[in-house]
Formats: C-alpha cells, structure tokens, sequence
C-alpha cells in the first residue's frame, strides 16, 4: 500500500512539472509573440511616418519650384516636428520641358528613407482638353480592366488600382490626391498634383449659341457633315455612326450612344461631342472625336477605343475589359474655343 501511494504522488509530481513546463512554454510563445507585434507595430508605425515625411518634402518641392518660381537645382533641409527631410531638387528635361526631378530623403529614430518623384513644374494651370483622360471625380480601375491612356491622364480626385486591373499611361499621370495600387506613367506620376478647373461650357449656354436645334431623339446611321463652327444640338438621345465631316461641336441633352465606328471624312476634320448623359462605345470599334460628359458616365465595351480625349465631370469611366484612348494632338484650349465659338466658361473650381 505504501509503494503504491509513493508511486502515485510520483506521478502527480510529473505530471504537475509538466503542466508547469507546457505553462511555461505557452508563457514564452505568447510572450514572444507580444513582442514580435509589438516590433512589427513599431516597424509601421515608423514606416508610414518615414513615408509621410517623404511627401512632406515632395509636397515642398513642388510648391517652391510653382509658386516661389526657385530655380533649380536647390536643396533645403526641413526640421519637422516628427523628423528631418533633405530635399534635392534637379532640372529633368527628358521628361519634359518643366519636368523636374525631387530626391527627398526622411529621417525618423535613426531610420532613413528615400523617394524620388518627376514632377510638373509648370506654373500656369492645365486646361482639360490638354488631357487624353481627364475625370473629376476620380479613376477607379477594377479587376479585369485593362485602360491605355495614350497621352496625359488627370483625376482632381484618387486614383485607384484594383489587384487585378492595369492603368498603364504613355505620358504623365497626375492627381489631386493620392494614388492607391500600381499606375504605371512613362513620364512622371505626380500626387497630390492641384486641381484642374473645368473649363468646358455648360449645356445651356450652348442651346442658346447652336447653329441648328434638333427636338427628340435622333438616328444618323451614315455619319453627319456639318459645317466648320456649327453647334448641332440635339435635345434628345442621339444614336451615331459613320464619317465625320467638319470642324463642329455636337451637343447632346440625353445620352449618346456610337452603334458602331466613326471616322473623320478628311485630316481636317474634328468634332466635339458634349453630353448631358452617358457616353456608349461600340465593341472593337475605334471612335473618333473628344468626348465630354457633364452628368453621366461614358461606358465602354470590349476593346474599344477612342482617339480624340475623354473629359468627364461627374461620371466615371466604366470598361468591361481592355480600353484605350488616345489624345488627337490637334486639340488644344484655343482650338477648342474656336470649335465651340467662343463660348468657354470662366473655369470652375473643384473644392
């Protein structure tokens, strides 16, 4: 009886030092990884504050080269609050005439990082039509999409990139805010870039100035002649295809839609769609023209593509696959006030 007690408290012995070695052991992990997401905690932390520091610099860059009109190259040092930011700035002209390259280094807790930005250091503010894309309230690009913007691209708001969709830009891409996943800009991407005014004539103005008021809807399957300054306002949806012919501007009140290919009758030739609604692009089909939507969207099927430019005020650009748009060189803000006679707006501020 006495063997089988020692026995017995023998083994409670083990098992109550193992209960303490695996309390132990489990005290150690959570321990330890307490403290790995602590560090982990501190290491973003850190990183983000390195990052903001960066655009701090970048930001500054900009300003003093735009509006304090200092030549290059220069190189400050900011004392912040949370750290300090040397920034070089250099003249990069093979990015473009007023391009400018901005090297801004961040130190914080005796950690450094480094970004380098192509910036714009153009003072005058850009006009729409100077643009292949231009969207006011901000690109979003979905999974599956795949935009080619052939010229340069601008959203007075975020540009977002989605796992999945591609924004690839031959030109600079430049928004007032932030971009989020991965734009792809053969010259410079640039955020946090300022507004761009819209400068483009509202509706109503442009019924008081039209050459030739259409009431109702509109079917013009064979093309439309028109001739150069006519404003053709059609006070209804328009549905269109065929030749263009002439230097003229089209004004829409509902939506328009393209059935099929459009395409200019000579090298003359040039038309600017102006839309309350949404914009319709046919299927592999390539259209012709700049196209403006002032209350809608312009909607585009597979592989479609528009050479002219794209202005949207308050839509999107929406694409079901692969889409491109290319700027047509001719176009300018000038050119533009010649088209539509004379009859730009004082631009409009985006808040």
């Amino acid at each position: 009886m006495h063997g089988v007690s020692r026995f017995q408290r023998g083994s409670v012995y083990v098992i109550a030092l193992l209960t303490l070695v695996v309390l132990g052991t489990l005290a150690s992990v959570l321990g330890w990884s307490a403290l790995v997401q602590a560090q982990r905690a501190q290491q973003r932390e850190t990183r983000l504050r390195l990052e903001s520091l960066c655009q701090s610099g970048i930001t500054y860059a900009s300003w003093a080269r735009r509006v304090q009109k200092r030549p290059l190259p220069f190189t400050e040092t900011l004392n912040l609050s949370e750290g300090r930011v040397v920034v070089r700035a250099q003249p990069a002209n093979r990015y473009g005439r007023n391009a400018f390259q901005v090297i801004s280094t961040a130190t914080y807790k005796d950690q450094t990082l480094t970004r380098t930005r192509i910036l714009d250091g153009n003072s005058q503010p850009r006009t729409t039509t100077e643009f292949a894309l231009y969207v006011d309230k901000g690109i979003t690009v979905g999974a599956g999409q795949d935009i080619t913007v052939k010229g340069d691209a601008h959203s007075n708001h975020l540009i977002k990139v989605m796992s999945g969709g591609r924004l690839y830009v031959d030109g600079s891409l430049t928004s007032r805010l932030n971009m989020l996943g991965s734009p792809t800009a053969t010259l410079y991407r640039e955020e946090f870039s300022g507004a761009v005014p819209f400068d483009i004539p509202d509706i109503s103005l442009l019924r008081l100035r039209a050459t030739q008021l259409i009431t109702g809807d509109l079917n013009l399957p064979f093309g439309l002649s028109l001739p150069d300054g006519a404003i053709y306002y059609v006070a209804g949806n328009l549905s269109i295809e065929g030749t263009l012919r002439g230097r003229a501007t089209v004004v829409v009140e509902g939506n328009l839609t393209f059935t099929d290919e459009t395409k200019y009758a000579d090298e003359d030739s040039l038309f600017i769609f102006i839309v309350n609604g949404d914009i319709v692009l046919p299927d592999d089909e390539r259209i012709v023209g700049v196209l403006v939507s002032q209350n809608g969207s312009v909607i585009a099927d597979d592989e479609s593509e528009v050479y002219g430019g794209i202005i949207l005020l308050n839509g999107s650009l929406i694409v079901s696959d692969e889409f491109t748009v290319e700027h047509d060189p001719r176009i300018n803000a000038d050119l533009f006030r010649d088209i539509v006679g004379g009859a730009l707006l004082t631009p409009v501020p985006t808040p």
